[in-house]
């Protein structure tokens, strides 16, 4: 997060002070049972809050004099995979802890301090090492767009999945943009962390917002559903997916295009590799070009996108990095491309129709945020899934994000909108979900 970020001004001036909730909470808990998905939980940090608070002061709001102590825990809990196999996987788990002073100035005004919680879900990720619990275990301190302003800035309790196939379940083939298991996953850590707080005196208010970027936008719009369906004693507030491929046909029609140059191919490979492990009927021999054992290998978390377009054979590494540089039938069989394009009861249509996340009506307020040039998430998606949404009566809202509000603009280094407008579609979501916490819309 940077200070220049047009949302995150504006919510440095509010964050703190609403970090009770609105008004009405109880502070009791009423959690779900959770104890069978909880398997173990261990203390991986703590940041006391004079730490926090220069970090506060370094990267949201210089003015800051207060900021709470933070715990990062790591928690491994009990889930199933996309084909219901029981697996553990794991997540992390930060929570805030107010200072005297500030439980002060709440008992003074007639308030006391519960945890309303926040479960962001990260973007695409092909290392384990950037999973979310190894992160933290290895820096020491949540790197993470929420984890400072959320936790130790505004008193959430921040709740990160590893998703399978990272983290404890990191000997699995990561389920890419799978609707069942994106759900399931983030939905079961969930219970496993109110459990873990319930345990362990944190008073909850139960009010829980669910975000996400990029494929964790589409995780966060699976989750949604499943929220409002299964998690009865929990108080969805808001729902913010960010640049997430909430239909997933509408993306492959744009990407399966023999002879369009492909943007970014390492995510194209993963939802093969995906589909083809966990679908009898999506055989990676007749899909991809490259061998089999060569997505073994590209996918198996030690390699990052540049190497995974090396393996794949479409990068050098020095002077093709595999940008822009290589066409879809570079990577897809012809013969599947003109099945997927010709026949609309093809395999890998249903398959992709399967899991899209835009054919339902959330019944809690959705902000569908992206940047307007996105080119790896068309904006089309955000836009087509806000009319269907407004069209079915519920309370929606498009948040635009114009490229000139970015801080980082595209250039050498960071070639892609799509990554640039992370930090400033954070801080769209964040100011959002504030607003509603503190009873302002």
């Amino acid at each position: 997060m940077k200070k220049g970020t047009k949302y995150l001004l504006s919510l440095s001036m509010v964050a703190f002070l609403s970090a009770c909730g609105t008004d009405g909470n109880t502070g009791e808990n009423t959690v779900e049972d959770g104890s069978a998905q909880l398997a173990t939980a261990t203390v991986v940090d703590n940041v006391a809050a004079s730490t926090m608070l220069a970090y506060v002061q370094g990267g949201i709001n210089a003015a800051a004099t207060n900021a709470f102590e933070t715990k990062a825990v790591k928690i491994s809990y009990n889930t199933v995979n996309q084909n219901g196999e029981p697996i553990v996987a794991s997540g992390l788990l930060v929570i805030p802890t107010p200072t005297d002073a500030y439980k002060a100035y709440l008992a003074s005004i007639g308030k006391s301090f519960s945890v309303s919680m926040i479960c962001d879900n990260h973007g695409t990720i092909f290392l384990n090492s950037e999973a979310p619990t190894n992160v933290e275990q290895t820096n020491g301190v949540p790197d993470y767009p929420l984890s400072v302003l959320m936790s130790g800035y505004a008193g959430f309790a921040a709740i990160y999945p590893d998703y399978i196939g990272f983290g404890d379940s990191n000997d699995t083939v990561h389920p890419y943009i799978m609707k069942k298991a994106a759900a399931r996953a983030s939905l079961d850590m969930i219970k496993a962390s109110m459990n873990y707080m319930e345990e362990n005196g944190v008073v909850l208010n139960n009010q829980l917002y669910i975000t996400g970027y990029s494929e964790g936008g589409y995780n966060a719009m699976a989750l949604a559903q499943s929220v409002e369906s299964e998690l009865t004693n929990v108080n969805l507030m808001g729902i913010a997916p960010m640049a997430g491929p909430y239909n997933v046909v509408d993306l492959a029609d744009v990407e399966l295009n023999a002879t369009r140059s492909m943007p970014y191919p390492a995510f194209l490979g993963d939802l093969a590799y995906s589909y083809a492990t966990y679908y009898d009927d999506f055989n990676l021999s007749e899909v991809a070009v490259p061998a089999p054992v060569q997505f073994e290998t590209a996918y198996n978390g030690d390699y990052d996108t540049v190497p995974i377009h090396v393996i794949l054979g479409l990068a050098n590494g020095t002077t093709d990095y595999g940008f822009y540089t290589h066409t879809a039938n570079e990577l897809f069989q012809q013969t599947f491309i003109d099945d997927y394009t010709s026949n609309l009861n093809s395999v890998a249509r249903n398959r992709f129709e399967e899991n899209n996340v835009d054919n339902w009506t959330p019944k809690t307020r959705t902000n569908l945020i992206q940047c307007l040039d996105d080119e790896i998430i068309p904006f089309s998606e955000a836009n087509n899934t806000y009319n269907k949404f407004k069209a079915n009566g519920a309370d929606v809202t498009l948040t635009a994000i114009p490229t000139d509000y970015l801080d980082q603009q595209v250039d050498a280094t960071h070639p892609f909108v799509h990554a640039n407008c992370g930090p400033e579609a954070y801080g769209a979501a964040v100011t959002w979900f504030n607003a509603i916490r503190n009873g302002d819309i």
